[in-house]
């Protein structure tokens, strides 16, 4: 059969042709391929490092093409279809295309008991018996820990080990613990393999937390050097300069991730090229610079079509209405239009559909129409169950803390002064408890900040410049809290 198959991947990989210096990281797994498709293998095991998961997936079919008894790219194909650290289960296609090569891999005998344990690790995520994603995950990640206590020596094995922590870390303290561990064990291993492109991205990712952003920063520095062509590479370090609030260097990295991910787009647009564009926008519009942030979003809008994925979803939700709330564009967002961009499945991602009610409904209530702000309420109750219902509590929660946020500025509209304090308090303190998802550069409004806001309205100019502080400890150099404080 086509090795491609899915007509999504075909038209995403496209004619492809990966730079050299994409295979020559510091990745070299041990297999009993023919040389040719081991060759193959530490490529596209580089790439699934590099979260570069579709051009993965090519760099492990040539593998298969080069070597049908090659077990370890069979391995590659089921491991670049699922995404540990990135919100939201694979695609029906991603699954399908990831069973047909768990199945093929159950058929064939790895050549090495490194090769075993990895592929049993792949084969635990891949079992028919568990009960949603979580549990897929889950399975896999406990697996992968004992590929790596079996092979405490192999580099790749103790940094998927590495990821698979990550992944399964719960939310809260209790993650930064766990975070904090993982990233003493990246470290470690950094200073065994300094280039090798799983250890620095996983460290980013252990650090990309307001505690631990500091650790982050070695890593942040040089991840684009090691992996200078891959898109995702060149957007990491950003997740560490938008901690820090560096906005010229975030800025700089995603636009180079944005036209990295277009010049190896085939028929579909990368959802790396969204990605990179909304912390782009967030960027310039912490720097004063909305006429630019404004043509970037209208540009990504114009293009129609983008890869369908959470990533994907997201971005292109979230950036419009960063346009509107952080110019203070209350009107425009109440008037925000049902209709969002149709190359997505929005039913798929009712995540994305929170945030542009919670806009809609925030801009009502703060232009006085409280039926329109009443209405966003009822939907995003409705859409906080249906995210219940799908296992996603993180993003849940969020969509908590943005009713609560809603309905504060209705009482606030309606003269319920306490009241809207009180829910408003509540919401910045449940956004800050949870935090925010790396998929996001920061919240379209932080509920702090909103706290702030409402303060300076009733006139507690202290206690307001004390939210917009606290704002800033969590989201450092945020324009709009900084204005707030001249």
């Amino acid at each position: 059969m086509p090795r491609f198959s899915d007509p999504t991947v075909a038209a995403l990989v496209g004619a492809l042709v990966l730079p050299a210096s994409l295979a020559a990281q510091a990745v070299d797994l041990p297999t009993m391929c023919a040389t040719e498709a081991d060759s193959a293998v530490d490529e596209g095991l580089t790439l699934l490092h590099n979260m570069m998961y579709i051009e993965a997936e090519a760099a492990f079919g040539r593998a298969a093409t080069a070597d049908p008894d090659c077990a370890m790219a069979q391995w590659g194909i089921a491991m670049a279809n699922f995404h540990p650290l990135w919100p939201g289960a694979p695609t029906e296609a991603e699954t399908a295309r990831g069973n047909a090569a768990a199945e093929r891999l159950a058929t064939m005998t790895p050549g090495s008991d490194l090769e075993q344990a990895l592929a049993d690790a792949a084969a635990a995520f891949y079992a028919p018996d568990h009960d949603g994603y979580p549990a897929r995950l889950a399975a896999w990640a406990e697996a992968q820990r004992t590929a790596h206590a079996q092979n405490p020596d192999d580099i790749d094995a103790a940094a998927l080990a590495a990821l698979a922590r990550l992944a399964t870390a719960p939310g809260g303290a209790e993650g930064i613990e766990v975070n904090t561990g993982v990233g003493d064990a990246l470290d470690a291993l950094h200073a065994r393999a300094p280039e090798h492109p799983g250890v620095i991205h996983y460290a980013i990712h252990a650090y990309d937390n307001p505690p631990l952003k500091e650790r982050g920063l070695p890593y942040a520095e040089i991840y684009d050097k090691v992996a200078p062509e891959a898109a995702h590479a060149l957007h990491m370090p950003a997740h560490i300069f938008t901690r820090t609030g560096d906005w010229a260097r975030s800025i700089d990295l995603n636009r180079r991730s944005a036209e990295a991910a277009l010049a190896t787009s085939g028929d579909v647009i990368q959802s790396h090229y969204v990605h990179a564009i909304d912390y782009m926008v967030y960027g310039h519009l912490q720097v004063g610079q909305p006429e630019e942030a404004e043509r970037l979003v209208n540009e990504m809008l114009a293009m129609d079509n983008h890869q369908i994925s959470f990533g994907g979803a997201y971005g292109l939700a979230a950036s419009p209405l960063r346009l509107l709330l952080e110019q203070e564009d209350w009107a425009g967002a109440a008037a925000l239009s049902p209709d969002m961009h149709p190359a997505i499945p929005w039913e798929n991602f009712p995540q994305t559909i929170a945030m542009h009610w919670f806009a809609k409904g925030l801009g009502a209530a703060r232009t006085g129409d409280v039926e329109t702000a009443r209405v966003a309420v009822e939907e995003l109750g409705s859409l906080r169950d249906a995210i219940r219902e799908g296992g996603q509590e993180y993003w849940a929660r969020l969509a908590e803390g943005q009713i609560l946020s809603v309905e504060a500025w209705i009482d606030l509209a309606e003269g319920n002064n306490d009241t809207a304090l009180t829910k408003q308090r509540e919401a910045a303190d449940l956004e800050d408890e949870v935090g925010k998802s790396p998929v996001t550069p920061g919240h379209v409004l932080p509920a702090r900040e909103l706290l702030g806001d409402m303060l300076s309205a009733l006139g507690r100019s202290d206690e307001a410049l004390g939210a917009y502080r606290a704002t800033l400890v969590h989201s450092p150099n945020r324009n709009r809290s900084l204005a707030m404080l001249d």
